[in-house]
């Protein structure tokens, strides 16, 4: 790896879900010292505060939505004052299973892409390309990286962890956003 490749400041938190209490991982943190001085940021949030940074473009890349998880992406939508508001799941017929909110998501999402496209490898194998990643992104300016996914279990019950970052850093998550983006813009 070459100097080139580090960013030269950026600045990030460790962003979490913890699961409610009573719980073990909860317990264990309130016992460590040095728990008490580490701030952990929430999940919900980390993710308002891109909503409300966005001011061209609020992005959401998850792979899985359930009806909470909808409603939650579109309080999102709701809190931006970005125009452009993109959602990215493996499976767009997952909202049909989602409700009212997943009714009301696709009402404010200006641009909703499904990546689970189909292909053929070179010796004839059928697949599926898609993604994994979570990824929330304001602008180019911050972005989410981590494991929650848009569901009930991940904003309520699950341990999930990620970055909020900022500054150079978010560049290389731009780059591939805009890459993922572009597989359903360009013509």
């Amino acid at each position: 790896m070459t100097d080139s490749l580090i960013a030269p400041s950026a600045r990030a938190r460790f962003v979490v879900t913890l699961p409610p209490e009573p719980s073990r991982i909860g317990d264990q943190l309130q016992r460590m010292a040095g728990a008490s001085f580490t701030t952990l940021t929430d999940t919900k949030d980390a993710f308002l505060h891109l909503a409300r940074r966005a001011r061209e473009r609020l992005v959401i890349i998850t792979p899985y939505i359930d009806a909470s998880g909808a409603a939650w992406a579109a309080d999102l939508f709701d809190a931006t004052d970005a125009p452009s508001k993109v959602l990215v799941l493996r499976g767009i017929d997952q909202l049909t299973s989602c409700g009212l909110g997943g009714e009301r998501l696709q009402r404010l999402a200006t641009h909703v892409y499904d990546y689970a496209l189909t292909g053929v490898l070179p010796n004839g194998q059928a697949y599926v390309e898609t993604f994994h990643a979570k990824v929330v992104l304001a602008d180019g300016a911050a972005a989410y990286v981590g494991s929650a996914n848009f569901l009930y279990r991940s904003r309520e019950k699950n341990l999930e962890c990620g970055f909020l970052i900022e500054g150079d850093a978010v560049a290389p998550v731009t780059v591939l956003v805009e890459a993922l983006l572009d597989i359903f813009t360009a013509s």
